[in-house]
């Protein structure tokens, strides 16, 4: 079952096992990055006219295609270290391989936090909003989705700068 843990406090999405080419693929962890790609991706020009599944576990050709672009996607046009294997595997610390890499989950994830605040989606946090388009992965991360809200507000000052006060509610 993929999972919701802390990593120093940010909240992110990690799987239990590897998704994609000579991977595990758990039902609940191929449903999850089926979501995540679809959410975080679908809409961008460097995917377009790619199938996105709709997530349901099942590893099919598509989701291994889409995994493939993806990691292509990161290294060719991002620049990042990633592993072009059409798999992904659980983040185990804070890089993959040695200093220089990135685990392919944890840049899946900042990809569907930017959808999510560029794009103004539904929900607290962009866990909670690939939860509320995708509920099936509520019972795939096993439930736990942590959500409240940070109200923003911006008071007029005669100054040239105002002020941002920011308060947990």
């Amino acid at each position: 079952m993929a999972n919701i843990h802390k990593r120093h406090d940010w909240s992110e999405i990690n799987l239990t096992a590897s998704v994609g080419k000579n991977g595990v693929n758990n039902r609940n962890d191929v449903l999850v990055v089926q979501a995540m790609l679809k959410y975080g991706l679908e809409g961008r020009t460097y995917f377009k006219g790619e199938r996105f599944p709709e997530p349901n576990g099942t590893m099919d050709p598509a989701t291994m295609n889409l995994i493939r672009k993806y990691q292509q996607y990161l290294r060719r046009r991002q620049g990042l270290s990633i592993s072009v294997d059409g798999r992904i595997d659980p983040a185990k610390g804070e890089r993959a391989f040695g200093r220089k890499g990135q685990w392919t989950i944890q840049a899946l994830n900042a990809d569907v936090l930017e959808w999510y605040v560029l794009f103004g989606e539904k929900g607290d946090n962009y866990i909670h909003s690939l939860c509320m388009t995708y509920p099936q992965v509520i019972q795939a991360v096993g439930g736990n989705i942590p959500v409240g809200s940070l109200g923003l507000a911006l008071e007029s000052s005669p100054a040239l700068v105002g002020s941002l006060n920011l308060a947990l509610e």
